[in-house]
């Protein structure tokens, strides 16, 4: 008797991404979708290229890519607390994590190829056909917290001006940061810095034109986004 031999297969190496996502925000963000019953998607890897990581996170970002349902992850990670710095004016840094695949199980590791329940519109709730697509998904479940806090705040004709214990050296003129948690929201956001003394950075802010100086422990300063990927082999 014979053994089998295996049965030759046409695999295409495939890519999800580049998907941008700010890991300082919870949320989750559709990176691509399969049909079913027309392939498999087969992951092999998920990984993050930081295209804007500056400075220490109190609080790490939690992150999963999974197939469009909660726990049902491909791939997980807590990410660095202390990337390498890297930012959109970089010009040689190049700041990436692996995440950490997860076991086979359920459906939640190959995508595609065999239906799941999909409610049937004609008849409200009640189960009917196929889901016709399956996504892969980034689920950002806990939100970075940057270490570096806000100790004052103060604007002058739209110039704001946040004060912290220490400039750290990432922390210079040109750098895109977030400001966040500021007392008085007309701070926070993405912001561009336009100057910094040993303890102070500045930026222009269209959103307020003056307050007097207010002492402001709550803001936290730092910013971690990038670039997802997702890769396989679809049959």
């Amino acid at each position: 008797m014979s053994v089998p031999k295996p049965t030759p297969n046409n695999l295409t190496l495939v890519r999800f991404g580049p998907l941008s996502v700010d890991f300082t925000k919870t949320g989750t963000y559709t990176l691509g979708a399969i049909n079913y019953d027309e392939n498999t998607f087969i992951p092999t890897a998920s990984f993050i290229v930081y295209t804007n990581a500056l400075g220490t996170n109190g609080t790490p970002a939690v992150v999963a890519i999974d197939n469009g349902t909660t726990s049902e992850n491909i791939a997980t990670g807590t990410l660095i607390a202390t990337p390498v710095s890297t930012s959109p004016n970089a010009t040689g840094n190049l700041s990436q994590q692996v995440l950490t695949a997860t076991a086979a199980s359920g459906n939640g590791y190959v995508l595609g190829n065999i239906p799941v329940a999909n409610p049937n519109p004609a008849s409200g709730s009640a189960a009917g056909g196929a889901a016709s697509a399956q996504s892969v998904r980034v689920n950002v479940t806990t939100a970075a917290i940057p270490q570096l806090a806000s100790t004052n705040r103060v604007t002058a004709n739209n110039i704001s001006t946040i004060t912290v214990s220490s400039v750290p050296s990432w922390l210079v003129a040109g750098v895109q940061v977030n400001v966040l948690s500021i007392g008085n929201a007309a701070y926070n956001g993405l912001v561009t810095v336009l100057s910094k003394t040993s303890t102070t950075f500045s930026y222009y802010n269209p959103s307020l034109t003056t307050e007097a100086s207010t002492a402001d422990t709550a803001g936290r300063i730092g910013s971690i986004t990038g670039d997802v990927y997702v890769v396989g082999f679809l049959q």
